[in-house]
């Protein structure tokens, strides 16, 4: 190996036309692969890989739940009394300019419910009641159709149309005088998942009257925070400059994935910028003073330069895309890959001969980066999709600077060596402190020794960060927008989501009916408090011929014809118009299997249509379940068996997260060990080299470990990775 770089120095020391051709082509096109590398901004890849933690990541994409962000309107003096009617004309105002300024990047405003869709549900639930009646309800259907009953049924009719309500009961009424319909129709109000919300003027508001919800549809997921930081600054501009003059006594702010998505997205890419340019500013400074030479930072970083571009070229055409993530951590890896070409710069300045350089460094920086290169390369078997991109970019990164320091830097030093004789004999005061030999002071020795067993002893305090949220960035005022909905939406504390999964609809609809019988003795045995989802109201075409058999069974002959000569002698009694017994007997013999479509639509697109996710290879069905969190693992126990449902939540991510990096960690630990024990013994020879080789490394571990015991610094999913890294790099120089 070392003859095949000194030939190449050979080749291109005569042709140094060829050698800037070469150094510039290649620069070039690995800038042009480079550039073509799509970057991702999604926070979710940070996210291990098991099944669930995968469905989790799945809701975060496609889940509307997840998509809505959630504008809360609310006076600015939270002390003054209520007034309903000023938040309502916001909210007016609110949705007429939201739908002509932000209509290129919303689907959809979700904030009134129209009384023309109220009654249409309404009706649409009394013309097809059977699919809407489970068991227990058939026993309430006997009891009302009784005489005694149905004749104060009657009386409570005539109460309602002479009241001021009786015109908008006439059509309930009408349909079904018997009221049977009104045991489907309560089961509306399971849709009220949090009671402290009630409608005003159609609205959503709290009931203290203080703050009215407004729910917008993002065009495009939370992933896609390029288009969505153009939707929020629109929408900044509209509730900070456009509604603030026509309404200075409302404010308004807003909460969701789509916008924490973007605020993630705008620091990861400042943090990057950030700790870069503090690394090559640092860098650059160090040196020059180092080196005594302006141009030794510019030769030094051109290998780093170019591996970095050698890396992301790699990855553009093995994967077309790389984590914004993965590549903040870039000022880590330069940090490695400057060593390459500052041991080549260095060692020139004490041989003064390229080609002894070329001789002396050629394995040390191949072989010898072996175990670097390797243990990134190790990343690859994790679960985290950003984890194997920082593998991926350290390794290919290393591997360009260490070919850029032995092929182009060796020319570009002879170029520029300064001709002074002494520079050779010149010491810098990083050189004095490289010559100290601390192994003979010992007073040093022992405070070592003593400093070790603390820090030792401090070690066993470091935890892991369980808290997601505190591994993302949130602006202090999506803080306060989080806080003031939490304050107000005390469920969303305490609810988790079972999802229900099928490969088209009707068969996730089939999976989550089986499921209801679970949920409902869970309720009965005060595991969960409530749960809201679709199995009442939405159901698979199997349940419908079943619920259609039920009712068929139950309405006899004889308990119609009954049913309706008890109707006519109360209309007689009553003086009731009896034009509506006929359409109430047809509704009785209805034939109720010519298709249902139309209500099961409009339900699923007035209620349910965040509950549901399509795809063109899956369907999931989302139920919420309110629970106490100390009930919680009864939940995740009750479902651990089942085939097509699962419980995700946010206590439960932590958990399999810890878990999944804990296996991660110590699988990665393993390789790296065996990796750098195999390396050393081949280099050394001999087993207690090796073995002693091991000890600066067990040392060091309790040095980081103790001390961020001592600042208080957790492990979580990225620096324990780099703990990893840091522990078994091994140079040979």
């Amino acid at each position: 190996m070392v003859n095949l770089f000194l030939n190449i120095y050979n080749y291109l020391a005569k042709r140094k036309l060829l050698f800037f051709v070469l150094l510039l082509g290649s620069f070039s096109i690995l800038a042009f692969f480079s550039t073509r590398i799509q970057l991702e901004e999604d926070i979710s890849k940070i996210l291990p890989h098991d099944p669930k933690t995968a469905q989790f990541s799945n809701i975060f994409n496609t889940s509307k739940f997840l998509d809505k962000v959630v504008v809360n309107i609310r006076l600015n003096d939270s002390l003054s009394k209520a007034n309903p009617d000023s938040l309502t004309a916001y909210a007016e105002d609110f949705i007429i300019q939201a739908n002509d300024q932000l209509k290129d990047y919303i689907n959809n405003i979700q904030a009134k419910i129209e009384d023309t869709t109220s009654f249409r549900i309404v009706e649409g639930i009394q013309q097809n009641l059977p699919f809407f009646l489970d068991d227990s309800d058939y026993i309430k259907i006997d009891s009302l159709i009784q005489p005694e009953n149905v004749k104060q049924s009657f009386l409570n009719n005539f109460q309602s149309l002479t009241s001021p309500s009786g015109f908008l009961m006439k059509r309930m009424i009408v349909n079904d005088p018997v009221g049977i319909s009104f045991i489907a129709l309560k089961k509306l109000q399971q849709l009220q998942i949090d009671e402290n919300y009630e409608l005003y003027d159609n609205f959503i508001i709290t009931k203290d009257h203080k703050n009215l919800l407004v729910f917008i549809i993002p065009k495009y997921p939370p992933s896609n925070t390029g288009k969505n930081k153009i939707f929020l600054t629109a929408l900044d501009h509209l509730i900070d400059k456009n509604l603030r003059s026509k309404h200075p006594e409302i404010k308004a702010d807003y909460f969701g994935a789509t916008a924490v998505s973007v605020s993630n997205a705008q620091q990861l890419r400042n943090d990057t910028f950030l700790t870069q340019g503090i690394t090559l500013i640092f860098l650059i400074l160090f040196l020059a003073l180092y080196f005594k030479r302006k141009s030794a930072p510019i030769l030094i970083l051109i290998p780093v330069v170019w591996g970095a571009l050698f890396s992301l070229s790699a990855i553009s055409l093995l994967k077309g895309h790389i984590s914004v993530i993965a590549l903040g951590t870039g000022s880590i890896v330069l940090g490695i890959a400057v060593n390459y070409s500052l041991h080549v710069f260095n060692h020139f300045r004490h041989t003064k001969d390229i080609r002894t350089l070329i001789r002396d460094l050629t394995l040390p920086l191949t072989i010898g980066s072996l175990t670097t290169v390797g243990g990134f390369f190790c990343l690859e078997f994790v679960s985290s999709d950003l984890l194997k991109d920082l593998g991926l970019f350290a390794a290919f990164s290393l591997i360009g600077s260490s070919l850029a320091s032995l092929i182009f830097l060796p020319h570009l030093i002879h170029m520029n060596q300064r001709k002074s004789k002494d520079e050779s004999q010149s010491i810098s005061w990083i050189d004095k402190i490289s010559i100290y030999r601390p192994e003979y002071n010992k007073a040093l020795i022992l405070f070592i020794f003593i400093l070790t067993g603390y820090l030792a002893y401090k070690s066993f305090d470091v935890g892991f960060q369980t808290e997601l949220s505190n591994m993302s960035f949130m602006s202090a005022k999506l803080k306060s927008a989080e806080k003031d909905l939490n304050n107000i939406n005390q469920f969303s504390l305490r609810s988790v989501y079972l999802v229900t999964e099928g490969h088209n609809l009707q068969q996730a609809l089939k999976n989550n009916e089986h499921q209801l019988a679970k949920l409902n003795a869970l309720k009965s045995e005060n595991v969960i408090s409530k749960y809201n989802g679709i199995s009442n109201f939405i159901i698979s075409d199997s349940l419908q011929l079943e619920k259609i058999k039920k009712w068929n069974r139950f309405w006899t002959p004889e308990k119609k014809s009954k049913l309706i000569k008890q109707l006519y002698t109360e209309a007689d009694q009553l003086k009731f118009n009896k034009s509506f017994i006929p359409n109430y007997d047809n509704f009785l013999n209805k034939d109720f299997s010519n298709g249902t479509s139309t209500i099961f639509n409009d339900i699923r697109k007035t209620f349910f249509n965040d509950y549901i996710t399509q795809n063109k290879d899956n369907t999931s069905i989302i139920t919420l379940i309110q629970v106490s969190s100390e009930k919680k693992q009864k939940i995740y126990d009750a479902f651990s068996n089942s085939q097509y449902s699962n419980v995700v939540d946010k206590q439960y991510l932590t958990t399999q997260l810890a878990n999944i990096v804990a296996f991660d960690f110590n699988k990665i630990a393993l390789m790296t060990s065996l990796l750098v024990f195999f390396v050393l013994l081949l280099n050394y020879g001999r087993i207690e080299l090796t073995l002693v080789s091991f000890i600066p490394m067990f040392i060091s571990w309790i040095w980081i470990l103790g001390f961020m015991s001592i600042f208080k610094i957790q492990f979580n999913i990225i620096n324990i990775i780099f703990f990893i890294k840091g522990q078994f790099r091994i140079n040979f120089f």
